[in-house]
């Protein structure tokens, strides 16, 4: 599905960044419902975080154009790609993946204030696996590939709105902070040679 909504003259560029980022994201995901349910018993639906990390960001390629510009708002990306999944028949459950996602969702009263071309409704996680998969998210960025730190997310997120800091803070207390040390060690090598190509294509559309 990623090769299939991919576009333009980096298609496998994008792809390897959208596919990577999705796996990374699941890797997450899935660590904090075991932490969940080896330290209290509670169990969630791992096929599922597991499933809808892979495809929460297939609106990712709807928001840029063929040499990789922002065509469309990027904040709209979780809607289109449950659009996206949708058309392709997945199930509801999967395709809120990417419709809840962004930060730690999105309500009404931002869609209004920023004037974002989405139907005017709550996108907000409800169930314990989508709030895994929201969470789980911040601790890795696509527009230069890297992890984050959970500082570096709250200190973000508050600069945009405090009322999502709180929610991000609740996550927080709920889930733990991710232990990413293997994985910095694992993507390496890729995040250098990614920010090598990131740095290049900015320089030629600068």
């Amino acid at each position: 599905m990623h090769q299939k909504y991919s576009h333009g003259i980096y298609k496998d560029k994008l792809v390897e960044i959208g596919w990577n980022h999705s796996l990374i994201v699941a890797e997450i995901a899935l660590q904090i419902a075991q932490n969940l349910e080896r330290d209290y018993g509670i169990k969630t639906d791992k096929q599922l975080i597991e499933s809808g990390a892979w495809v929460h960001d297939i609106g990712f390629y709807s928001c840029f154009d063929d040499h990789y510009q922002i065509s469309d708002g990027y904040v709209k990306h979780g809607y289109l790609g449950y659009l996206i999944l949708k058309k392709e028949k997945i199930s509801e459950c999967v395709a809120r993946m990417a419709l809840i996602h962004v930060g730690v969702g999105i309500n009404k009263e931002q869609i209004e204030k920023e004037k974002i071309t989405m139907p005017i409704a709550d996108y907000l996680p409800i169930s314990l696996e989508e709030e895994i998969v929201t969470y789980a998210d911040g601790f890795h960025s696509k527009g230069r590939p890297r992890f984050c730190t959970y500082s570096e997310i709250y200190e973000d997120t508050a600069r945009r709105d405090n009322e999502y800091a709180i929610a991000l803070d609740r996550f927080r207390r709920k889930f733990g902070e991710p232990d990413l040390a293997k994985l910095i060690k694992k993507y390496e090598k890729w995040h250098q040679e990614i920010d090598k190509w990131v740095k290049t294509i900015k320089e030629k559309n600068n």
